[in-house]
C-alpha cells in the first residue's frame, strides 16, 4: 500500500508540557484540514491519517497518508506537499507562479517524488481552489486558534517527517493572531465579478447528460428562485458517466453544492451572467482522480 508522511509540530519549551485537551482539539482540526485539501488536490485517493509518533519536549503529530491501492504514490505526495504549501503561504494565500516555485525550492531535498513542472503548478492551483470549495481556511484558523489557547505552545510547524532541525515551515506564536482573526461582521465584502457560495441546497428541475458532454447545463430551484448552472465538477461528471453516483439523479432530487456566480457590470449595475457548479457535496459519489496524472485510475 502506498503511503506519504505529513507531520504537525508543536514548539514547546524543554521540561514543559502542552495541555492534552488543546493538543487533541488541534489534532482533530489538523486531520480535517488534510482531508479537505485531499478532496480537491487528489479526490480519487482514500486517505487515512494515523498518529505514529510523539516525543517529549517539542511535540510532533506524525501521520501517514494511505492510498487504498498501489499506484497512488504521486497523488499522496501531492496531498502532503499541498498541505505544506498551504501553511507556508501565510494567512493571505497567493500560491501562484513564482510563489509556488519558491515553495518547491524551500522543500529542497525533502522533495522525493518525481513531479513535473505541470504537476507542481497543478498542486498550487488545487490548493487555491480548495479555499473556495472546502473549509480548509477555517480548518487552518482552527488549528492555530486551538494552539493559541495554550501559552506553553511557542509555535506550530509542518514538515514531512519529525526532524531534530524542526519543521519545513513554521508559524511563531506572535504570528498566530494574523491567522486566527475573523473578518469583521459589520464590513460586508465588496461585490465582485465572481461570487463563491458554499453549502447551496437546491432541487433539480431539469437534468440531462449527452454523450461526451463535459459541462452539462442543469436547472435548479433554490427556495422560490429558479436558475441554470453549468456542472464543472469533473469527478461528479465522471460518476454520472459511469453510473456510480449511488442514487438516481432526477427531477426533485436535492443537491448540496459549491457554486460560482459570474457577474458583469452594465451601466453601473451588476447583473448575473451565469452560474457554475464547482463541486457537488451531496450526493457523495465515487470520484476518479482526474486527468492530470496525480495517481488514481
Amino acid at each position: 500500500m502506498s503511503t506519504a508522511p505529513i507531520s504537525l509540530y508543536f514548539d514547546i519549551p524543554k521540561n514543559e508540557y502542552a495541555d492534552l485537551e488543546v493538543v487533541a482539539k488541534t489534532a482533530v482540526e489538523w486531520v480535517e484540514l488534510i482531508r479537505d485539501l485531499a478532496s480537491v488536490i487528489a479526490p480519487g485517493v482514500e486517505v487515512q491519517v494515523e498518529l505514529v509518533q510523539t516525543q517529549d519536549g517539542s511535540l510532533w503529530l506524525s501521520n501517514f497518508l494511505k492510498a487504498a491501492k498501489e499506484g497512488d504514490r504521486k497523488a499522496l505526495a501531492a496531498i502532503a506537499y499541498g498541505v505544506l504549501a498551504f501553511f507556508a503561504a501565510g494567512p493571505a494565500l497567493h500560491l501562484q507562479s513564482d510563489a509556488g516555485d519558491k515553495f518547491w525550492e524551500m522543500l529542497g531535498h525533502e522533495h522525493k517524488v518525481e513531479l513535473t513542472d505541470d504537476d507542481k503548478k497543478d498542486i498550487a492551483e488545487r490548493v487555491v481552489k480548495a479555499l473556495h470549495t472546502t473549509d480548509a481556511e477555517n480548518r487552518r484558523r482552527n488549528v492555530i486558534g486551538e494552539a493559541e489557547k495554550d501559552e506553553t505552545i511557542r509555535g506550530l510547524g509542518v514538515g514531512l517527517r519529525p526532524k531534530i532541525s524542526g519543521p519545513i515551515c513554521r508559524i511563531d506564536r506572535a504570528e498566530f493572531p494574523a491567522y486566527s482573526e475573523l473578518p469583521k461582521a459589520h464590513e460586508p465584502p465588496p461585490l465582485k465579478d465572481v461570487e463563491i457560495r458554499s453549502n447551496v441546497h437546491a432541487t433539480i428541475v431539469r437534468a440531462n447528460l449527452e454523450p461526451g458532454d463535459t459541462k452539462p447545463l442543469w436547472r435548479f430551484r433554490e427556495g422560490d428562485e429558479k436558475w441554470s448552472a453549468d456542472i464543472e465538477d469533473d469527478g461528479f461528471i465522471y460518476a454520472l458517466n459511469h453510473e456510480s453516483t449511488g442514487i438516481p439523479l432526477a427531477v426533485g432530487q436535492t443537491m448540496v453544492m459549491t457554486i460560482a456566480i459570474d457577474r458583469v457590470k452594465t451601466e453601473g449595475i451588476w447583473k448575473i451572467k451565469k452560474r457554475r457548479v464547482l463541486r457537488v457535496v451531496e450526493p457523495r459519489v465515487a470520484r476518479h482522480q482526474g486527468s492530470l496524472g496525480l495517481g488514481g485510475e
